[in-house]
């Protein structure tokens, strides 16, 4: 009932997330900061979290204090590394890319986006987590018109829906494949590679027919994949075959319900694109009706140069003007320009994908060099790495030692499996019982350790040691264990000690493992006949 309620209060971040986006707004902000506090409250961490990229979401499409929503972007990377979750930083640090985005900071897009990337590529990470960053990243990319790669992250997030417990985001990523692809097909008409063009077209009618098959799409993106499915049928057959006569009536009512919708995306497009296809039917009057339309600012990045390039070949179709040729030359020699500075960006954006993948490849291997590969907890080698390390300031610190009564009994009795789990479930307990900046150790056998620094004072280190101690020995002792096996029962014998470590107190660090395992032994003492 626990797992199934966690697993409720993620899905309902993630569904407001997207109410967040819709015209029906009003109660979002609330939910979200009561979902927030509720996960909290339950311990959900990641829950919360969501929850808190859901009000980051409605901020980054309605709050007008954009230093505001950097802040909140920021706030939410810091979080998801307090989690130690891979999947859950991708995710912060997909949704600060596009804060970078919206600034014009592309190299901090690529920093962010990249690493993003390679973060959530494992197969083992929650699939809810890792198509959500695939879609925050695809849409920081397109902001720099990196159509490739958008598609490319489109199609991973689409895959990773598919195994989602529910796919909360497929709708948004139909959608977006359609409006990418639009405008990619845009872009190849204003460089002048018709060929290339209709090839985008024709992937953009496949988009339109997935998004068409998708389930609970919002009222104004079903209205847009109308209106692309109609647009694409018009402008393939205009550019393709020129004798093939088209009505606008299906066009223009397209236009007027997106207009009434408010689509700031591809109701832009429709008007660009329809213009370019009665050009090619010779219907310039039309078309320049349809242009002198497709100057409403456009939210779609990729549009904006395409419809001034769409207005200028509309006035200058039927013009024998000695200057037409060379203006349309340095037309094209500029946009041959932006479509090589995009294509160099491109290159680096993937470059830098390549060489996060290397570096996080190469943490997680550093990592489990220093993990225990039974409990997933740090092991002797980076407590003994701890032990001749020289810090660089002085730092009260403490060590609790752990040691499991009895244990051969549990192996003998129950069973060596059984004592693993037991050793497994005893690492979780010490992981649950420690801050972001502490850390539980396995020493070997049945001996684990908890390391405890901060401050100067080592009194309070100490006293917050002991309580940390009494709190780890209560939970074990009162887990579930017959549950494990019938009749199974663990507990364990506790030694804490503390002092300053520092650059100057060279054995510090090795006096403190001393004094916490005499502590130990002391406890034992006192509970068992030696």
């Amino acid at each position: 009932m626990h797992a199934d309620a966690h697993l409720s209060a993620r899905l309902r971040a993630y569904h407001l997330m997207e109410d967040a986006q819709a015209d029906d707004h009003d109660h979002v902000l609330g939910d979200l900061l009561a979902l927030e506090a509720d996960s909290l409250a339950r311990g959900w961490a990641d829950a919360a979290f969501l929850a808190a990229c859901g009000r980051f979401i409605h901020a980054l499409v309605r709050e007008p204090d954009r230093a505001a929503v950097v802040c909140l972007a920021s706030d939410l990377v810091h979080r998801a590394r307090a989690q130690q979750d891979r999947a859950l930083i991708g995710v912060a640090l997909a949704l600060r890319a596009v804060t970078s985005a919206e600034t014009g900071d592309h190299a901090a897009v690529l920093a962010d986006a990249g690493r993003a990337v390679a973060l959530v590529e494992p197969d083992d990470l929650d699939p809810m987590d890792r198509c959500f960053a695939w879609v925050v990243c695809a849409a920081a990319y397109n902001v720099l018109n990196l159509w490739e790669l958008t598609d490319e992250l489109y199609g991973r997030a689409s895959a990773v829906a598919a195994l989602c417990v529910e796919a909360v985001q497929e709708p948004a990523i139909a959608v977006s494949r359609v409006i990418v692809r639009l405008e990619w097909a845009a872009a190849l008409l204003e460089l002048g590679e018709g060929a290339e063009a209709l090839t985008q077209l024709r992937r953009a009618a496949e988009a339109v027919a997935s998004a068409g098959s998708a389930d609970n799409v919002p009222p104004l993106w079903a209205a847009e994949t109308a209106a692309a499915r109609d647009l694409l049928d018009f402008v393939r057959h205009a550019l393709a075959s020129p004798e093939v006569h088209a009505s606008l009536e299906t066009l223009e009512r397209h236009r007027t319900a997106l207009e009434e919708a408010g689509s700031v995306e591809v109701g832009p497009l429709l008007s660009g694109l329809t213009a370019v296809g009665l050009l090619r039917l010779g219907r310039r009057d039309d078309a320049a009706t349809w242009a002198a339309d497709a100057e409403k600012l456009s939210a779609s990045s990729g549009s904006h140069s395409f419809h001034a390039w769409v207005r200028a070949e509309v006035a200058a179709t039927g013009l024998d003007d000695p200057a037409l040729g060379p203006t349309r030359e340095y037309g094209r020699l500029v946009c041959r320009l932006r479509w090589n500075a995009r294509t160099g960006v491109l290159a680096a954006a993937r470059s830098k994908i390549d060489d996060e993948r290397l570096s996080v490849e190469h943490a997680v291997l550093s990592r489990d060099v220093l993990l225990d590969p039974l409990t997933g907890v740090a092991n002797r080698r980076r407590f003994d790495d701890w032990l001749v390390a020289v810090p660089s300031d002085d730092l009260a610190t403490a060590l609790i030692v752990i040691d499991i009564d009895y244990f051969k009994l549990v192996n003998d009795v129950h069973g060596h499996a059984v004592g693993d789990e037991a050793l497994r479930r005893i690492a979780q307990i010490l992981t649950d019982h420690v801050r972001v900046d502490d850390l539980a150790l396995r020493l070997g056998g049945d001996e684990f350790a908890v390391l405890i620094a901060g401050g100067d004072d080592v009194v309070a280190i100490h006293t917050t040691a002991l309580q940390r101690a009494d709190a780890i020995r209560t939970a074990i002792a009162d887990a579930d264990w017959d549950q494990l096996s019938p009749g199974l029962v663990v507990r364990v014998s506790v030694g804490v000690a503390a002092v300053v470590v520092g650059p100057m107190r060279s054995d510090a660090a090795d006096r403190l493992y001393r004094a916490a395992d005499a502590d130990l032994y002391d406890a034992k003492s006192s509970r068992f006949t030696v």
